[in-house]
């Protein structure tokens, strides 16, 4: 559609009521939304005006349908009194009936507000994992400064099984699995997050994302938790040879 020449003849007074501007323009605009489409009801009036609502444009239009106009008549009535008389004028812009608008509206926002709860509830999933992120970050520090502690305090009598263990333990990449699985948890997180707070359009795609960014998410806190149920293995096994008080200090750290 590209330079398509698109002609639409308004109003001189159409910048009196700039909601009912709005409307119209979302109407006529969704004619060749349809058109576009080929749409089989593509002039039919009534599905133009959902298309307007559907894409966006169901509040505004919900302002602008109706324009209210007052005009008050005053005249002498005898020598000392003034007859005022009031009339009102309603006028409706849009093909669809107020039952009918109210209805698509209300189902509309319905839709609406059901996609805003899976968002919502996708972001406070979000936020717990980074929580839970957070919080597995410091366990490589941890298992340093205790094996570390361990290295310096030599005197400790350790058992056969946890010694072995232990000699494991000084292997140079014995947690890069474990940091790499953080730092790329980390970058998809900051994604995750961008995507689904700047989402606005409840497209099909973009619900289809949303659904595949929840299993995403459910994978990546099962695969944290195995990874941190087993460096957490290897850190209960040095904090039984590290000191109270060396315990104490790293809390503050």
């Amino acid at each position: 559609m590209v330079n398509f020449p698109i002609n639409i003849m308004l109003s001189e007074n159409c910048a009196e009521q700039p909601a009912t501007l709005i409307a119209v323009m979302a109407h006529e605009l969704s004619h060749i939304v349809l058109n576009s489409l080929w749409h089989r009801e593509k002039e039919n009036e009534f599905y133009t005006d959902l298309t307007a609502m559907i894409l966006g444009f169901a509040n505004i239009m919900k302002i602008g349908r109706k324009v209210i106009e007052t005009n008050v008549d005053s005249e002498l009535s005898g020598l000392t009194s003034i007859k005022t008389t009031t009339t009102t004028n309603t006028t409706t812009y849009g093909y669809l009936s107020d039952d009918n608008f109210d209805f698509a509206f209300n189902e509309i926002k319905s839709v609406i507000n059901n996609q805003k709860s899976a968002k919502n509830k996708l972001l406070k999933e979000l936020e717990q994992f980074k929580k839970h992120l957070n919080k597995n970050k410091k366990l490589p520090f941890l298992f340093g400064k205790y094996l570390e502690y361990l290295d310096k305090n030599l005197d400790k009598k350790i058992s056969q099984e946890d010694g072995n263990k232990i000699i494991t333990f000084h292997q140079p990449n014995h947690t890069d699995a474990y940091l790499a699985n953080i730092k790329k948890n980390e970058i998809s997180l900051e994604s995750l997050f961008k995507f689904t707070e700047n989402l606005k359009n409840y497209t099909g795609k973009n619900i289809e994302i949303m659904q595949q960014y929840e299993k995403q998410l459910k994978l990546a806190n099962e695969e944290l938790r195995k990874q941190y149920f087993l460096l957490q293995k290897d850190i209960d096994i040095l904090k039984k040879y590290v000191s109270f008080f060396f315990k104490i200090k790293l809390k503050f750290v």
